[in-house]
């Protein structure tokens, strides 16, 4: 295997990655670094099956498309029927600061021969990137991070972040604040929130979904507002148990066994804490700029 390391920086965090820079997305040019800083997360992409019969005789725990298993202090993911070009499994060890994931083909096999190494390279292109946004996930809340399903944008040097489920207007929202206030957009679905120095700071990341827009770039945060549609548009502050659920149900980070689901609560517990939420019943028109920013500036 014609294995590279490239290093990035995402959200101040050093990923040292051990791979083929063909299976590296576009996206991860922005992030590259060539500091001395200590890695925080190193990843390497072995070409081939793990040998794991455990499954056979152990099921696991079922998460989604894959069984979890624990084994001293590593975190085993395992894909049983995952077919060409997908990941087989991922172990995650110290807390996911050391992870291997086994990719199911190479190059050279027959399947990628037939098919072409250009769309195999595309391909996984996409899989290491999904994976690696997991693993990116699950490393940061071992250091008081934690993702947002989020559109945000930067105004007055503060990050507005809009979080909703898919489809309800956080990209519309994002959009409006753009086009009537001219905001630069810091990423289209995703922010990393973190604690430093006593203030929230949100970052922009390459896993931006289909809007193709980050920045990277770390900003304070200003607020987290939680939309809801509506026909006409309203402002109101959350009480603590709103603003809870709100907050540990926008994560993308997983909580695969206990100690994950207690830092995400951790996590949470710091952003409601520290960070100006609201609740915005909105519509999709301009009208609904001015009268979200009013409240955002004086600081209802």
């Amino acid at each position: 295997m014609s294995e590279a390391l490239v290093k990035f920086k995402i959200a101040e965090f050093v990923i040292e990655y051990h791979g083929r820079k063909e299976y590296l997305h576009d996206r991860f040019n922005d992030f590259l670094y060539e500091g001395e800083g200590a890695s925080d997360i190193t990843v390497e992409i072995i070409e081939k099956k793990p040998v794991f019969l455990r499954y056979l005789i152990d099921k696991g725990k079922k998460i989604g498309t894959f069984s979890l298993y624990e084994d001293g202090d590593t975190l085993i993911q395992y894909y049983p029927r995952r077919i060409h070009m997908f990941v087989w499994q991922m172990k995650g060890k110290n807390n996911y600061r050391d992870t291997q994931i086994f990719v199911c083909d190479n190059p050279k096999n027959f399947f990628v021969r037939c098919i072409g190494q250009q769309k195999y390279y595309h391909w996984m292109q996409q899989n290491i990137f999904s994976a690696l946004q997991e693993v990116f996930y699950n490393r940061i809340l071992f250091e008081g991070a934690m993702s947002i399903h989020s559109a945000s944008v930067i105004y007055n040097d503060k990050a507005i972040v809009f979080s909703a489920s898919s489809g309800t207007g956080k990209s519309t929202q994002a959009g409006l604040w753009m086009q009537e206030l001219g905001c630069e957009m810091l990423d289209g679905d995703v922010t990393v929130c973190r604690e430093q120095d006593g203030k929230l700071y949100v970052y922009g990341l390459p896993w931006c979904g289909s809007s193709g827009k980050y920045l990277n770039r770390k900003v304070e945060l200003g607020a987290i507002v939680f939309l809801k549609q509506a026909k006409e548009n309203s402002v109101r502050v959350p009480n603590i148990r709103e603003k809870i659920s709100y907050v540990y149900s926008s994560t993308f980070s997983e909580s695969l066994n206990n100690d994950m689901a207690q830092r995400i609560a951790g996590v949470t517990q710091k952003i409601i804490e520290k960070a100006r939420i609201y609740e915005f019943s909105c519509n999709m028109e301009t009208d609904a700029v001015r009268i979200l920013k009013n409240v955002i500036d004086n600081g209802m």
